[in-house]
């Protein structure tokens, strides 16, 4: 098994002991790399964080600017100069880690057959212990295969409180089989997304403007714009496990709490809701306005995704064989 085609990473602000107390026990690297980045925490936390890193032997890098979008670049140029054999990067929060059996081998092996190549992003199939995919642990307990939360229908969906692809928002879903396919997502979910090293350094042009919202997102939305596809694959699921930040005196939803001004931790909100209108021309809030600006998306994959009907399945499925 090849242990150096995969990077997992995360980008770490102010949040050390969670790193020490909740990634390094939750996250089963099967033996591939795991490295830090931090980004741009105190003079205090960062000398926890290099010491966390260097008892447990993990390479520890410095964002080389703000944000998770240059913590991840931050990466790329570090694999380029030293990892040469790394395909695909793999982001987590504090408070997700992978529940699948296998994980990350079963990833590493669609890189070695050129499987995952033209695709962006990965994402998953996230469920929680009931808040947001009510009955999907136990089923996934009890051997089925629960549809949890599989990322954003940002431009399809125009209502916002069904863009969320996951059955208590979306009953539909589980009428239709082509949802436990691997599949093409408009955005990822970002509690943990895999990114496809080359691509991003010839296509994605970070900027520190995001901190951590809508950081992920951006991206999901960038290579729509240069026609790769963001990939979900269904049988792979993440627990994510937001309660846990609060047992650090963090507040459980990162949204929130960027929202009620803690920057410590986040950074900041409401300039990147600023940010992204600058960046894409429509509200990230108001997904109506996506068809103000549709003309300037012809011949992308963001136009197809606005004129698609998300009701009747998902944009494209693919066949990657066992996974």
């Amino acid at each position: 098994m090849n242990k150096k085609n995969i990077i997992i990473y995360v980008s770490s602000r102010n949040n050390y002991d969670m790193l020490s107390g909740e990634v390094l026990k939750n996250i089963n690297t099967e033996g591939f790399e795991f490295i830090n980045i931090d980004d741009k925490s105190t003079s205090e936390e960062l000398e926890k964080g290099k010491r966390i890193c260097q008892e447990n032997n993990i390479v520890f890098l410095e964002n080389e600017s703000r944000g998770v979008q240059h913590a991840t670049n931050t990466l790329v140029k570090f694999i380029k100069k030293n990892r040469p054999n790394c395909k695909w990067v793999i982001c987590f929060q504090h408070d997700c880690y992978p529940i699948t059996e296998n994980f990350f081998s079963r990833i590493s092996k669609l890189i070695n057959d050129d499987k995952l190549d033209d695709f962006g992003t990965v994402g998953f199939n996230r469920i929680d212990m009931g808040k947001h995919t009510p009955g999907a642990y136990q089923d996934w307990l009890d051997s089925k295969e629960p549809l949890g939360h599989l990322g954003l229908a940002h431009l399809s969906i125009l209502d916002k409180t069904k863009r969320w692809i996951q059955p208590n928002r979306n009953s539909w879903l589980v009428n239709n089989r082509d949802w436990w396919k691997p599949l093409s997502i408009e955005i990822s979910a970002w509690t943990a997304i895999g990114i496809n090293v080359d691509l991003w350094e010839k296509w994605i042009e970070p900027t520190d403007e995001y901190h951590f919202h809508l950081w992920a997102p951006d991206i999901s939305m960038q290579f729509l714009y240069h026609n790769f596809h963001n990939l979900v694959l269904p049988k792979l699921y993440l627990m994510n496990k937001q309660e846990l930040k609060e047992n650090y005196g963090i507040e459980a939803n990162s949204a929130h709490g960027s929202q009620k001004g803690n920057e410590y931790h986040f950074g900041h909100y409401q300039p990147s809701h600023e940010v992204w209108k600058e960046r894409w021309g429509w509200d990230y809030e108001i997904p109506n306005t996506i068809l103000d600006v549709r003309q300037s998306y012809e011949g992308t994959l963001i136009d197809e995704f606005i004129n698609h009907d998300t009701y009747s399945g998902p944009l494209k499925t693919f066949d990657l064989g066992e996974y």
